[in-house]
């Protein structure tokens, strides 16, 4: 293998980007891999997202590990997203008129480095031929930055905080705790003023809309092969580029030959080790070689081997299941939408309520319920793990969260595909957070999450604009979990928790209505939270069951 370090790449605009270039010693041409990269080019080649050198090159691939605009070895200035499609299509060029590549190319990555091909995708750069993004967001606004109205802090800050602060002279913990958002002390406030750009646009608009993935899925010529986690923090970015792009994108290559593989995964690994369950994803009889399924994907469609009709599209690996299953689509046809409803006394059943009066719980944004576990990115050194199927049994004993819990299944239940709560509601203040998570109860009573969503009150109606909530009176409000692929098995039960916090995960709603980020600690208002479940107001988790 021939390596050749810091190569310049010119921009159009003049701007030089650098990169590292893996490649055999066989001096005739082949295809090569491109992997753009904020996370500096000489340590993000780390599979199975990324690609392993060694690997594609003994398979006649060259391999380009670049650094993105204004970052490490690269000049410019860096701003998140805003050069990507450009920079992207220019590097693509570069990589093809080399004399070592044939003129075919290919783009690897996950988190950032994945948005980065899917946003020179959109920009048609004539030489790529197929792109594997990897645990990344659709909707810039809604799932990435924001979720259901609520800032991502966790995510958000913690991703800035460890891009720009190299010294590491603060504690992440310490800034999540600061308020107001709009004040945070970070290491160097001028290079991550997207960060502050980002609050200061809390609707979905334009500044969103520029750059976002499922707008230009149209745009999108080349095939994907896209890889998300059950337990990733942009799990419902990657199912929504799958189908988006499988359904209206600008080829028919596109649409044919893309896939999507699921694991029990999280957005900082991609193993399915967690501290109160593992996942055996690539031992044993059912196995999968990630390696192999990447360069099998680019060996199709940058050695014109062509789609494989026989290849499954979709391949997921469905826990309590513990198995990987090929699926023809995504969301599965057969699934059914099934409601559960939330009953008196903590029950969750499948009988709709009657007559029943409703529970209640005060929120105080000084004592927010934690976050733990489930589809999140959090510093390890803050708790056990940062995600993954973490037992809830601490956080259900609080006051301020109400647990609904079915009887022991006599039968094996399987929910996969989107999973949402319908929670009718009242708050006694102008705006609040519901959060309302899922659990499979095992019959040693680990309460083990496999979902989570949120949804802030002022946008019950959309997210393009903020109507105050009127105190006291009762809302539908539909809280999107995104996904799971789940099998509940004989003796587990149903859990679904409700609450107003999962900090630091999401940023404390000071229950104001005030513009986001501007209230400190003496701003904060405590909410009485009033959750219905009657014959007309049925609140209840919908669970896409699939026939077992």
């Amino acid at each position: 293998m021939i390596v050749e370090e810091g190569l310049s790449v010119p921009m159009r605009d003049g701007v030089v980007l650098r990169a590292d270039v893996y490649r055999p010693e066989d001096a005739s041409p082949g295809p090569a891999l491109l992997l753009r990269t904020p996370y500096d080019r000489t340590v993000s080649l780390i599979p199975p997202s990324g690609i392993e050198p060694e690997a594609a090159v003994a398979t006649g691939y060259a391999v380009v590990c670049q650094d993105v605009r204004g970052l490490y070895g690269s000049d410019g200035d860096f701003y998140t997203f805003v050069h990507e499609a450009r920079d992207g299509f220019d590097s693509v060029e570069w990589v093809a008129s080399q004399p070592w590549c044939d003129g075919s190319v290919g783009m690897v990555g996950r988190s950032y480095a994945a948005t980065c091909q899917w946003l020179a995708a959109s920009d048609r750069p004539p030489h790529l031929k197929a792109i594997c993004p990897a645990l990344t967001g659709s909707d810039l606004f809604h799932g990435w930055v924001y979720q259901g109205g609520a800032f991502q802090l966790g995510f958000n800050l913690f991703w800035v905080w460890m891009m720009s602060d190299r010294r590491r002279a603060a504690r992440a913990e310490e800034l999540f705790a600061h308020v107001p958002l709009r004040t945070v002390p970070l290491p160097d406030p001028e290079w991550a003023r997207f960060y502050f750009d980002w609050l200061a646009h809390p609707t979905d608009d334009d500044y969103w809309r520029a750059l976002s993935i499922n707008r230009r899925l149209s745009r999108i010529e080349v095939p994907a092969l896209n890889v998300g986690g059950w337990f990733d923090v942009f799990l419902g970015g990657t199912l929504a580029n799958f189908s988006g792009v499988t359904g209206e994108g600008g080829s028919e290559t596109a649409r044919a030959g893309s896939r999507l593989i699921v694991g029990p995964w999280a957005h900082g690994s991609t193993y399915g080790q967690f501290p109160d369950h593992s996942f055996d994803v690539f031992e044993g009889r059912d196995r999968i070689d990630f390696a192999e399924c990447q360069l099998g994907f680019f060996d199709r469609h940058l050695r014109s081997h062509g789609v494989d009709d026989a290849e499954p599209r979709v391949r997921i690996f469905v826990m309590g299941r513990n198995r990987w299953r090929d699926e023809e689509a995504w969301p599965l046809a057969r699934a059914r939408e099934t409601p559960w409803y939330l009953r008196a006394d903590g029950r969750l059943e499948r009988e709709g309520p009657g007559l029943e009066s409703p529970d209640l719980y005060t929120y105080d944004p000084k004592d927010p319920a934690p976050t733990i576990g489930g589809p999140t990115s959090l510093p390890a050194r803050m708790m056990r793990s940062n995600a993954g199927p973490l037992d809830q049994a601490r956080i259900e004993q609080r006051g301020d969260v109400l647990v609904y819990t079915s009887p022991p299944l006599e039968q094996p239940v399987e929910a996969t595909g989107s999973v949402s709560v319908v929670l009718h509601a009242a708050t006694s203040e102008r705006d609040t957070d519901f959060v309302a998570k899922l659990c499979d109860v095992w019959p040693d009573g680990r309460s083990m999450i496999l979902a989570e969503g949120i949804l802030r009150t002022r946008f019950r109606d959309g997210f393009s604009r903020e109507v105050p909530t009127e105190p006291e009176r009762s809302y539908e409000y539909r809280i999107d979990l995104v996904a799971t692929s789940n099998l509940f098995q004989p003796g587990h039960r149903i859990r679904v928790a409700i609450t107003s916090s999962s900090f630091p995960r999401f940023d404390r709603n000071p229950n104001t209505g005030a513009p986001l980020g501007s209230d400190g600690p003496d701003e904060f208002r405590v909410a009485r939270q009033t959750v219905f479940h009657d014959s007309d107001r049925p609140s209840r988790l919908l669970l896409p069951v699939v026939p077992v």
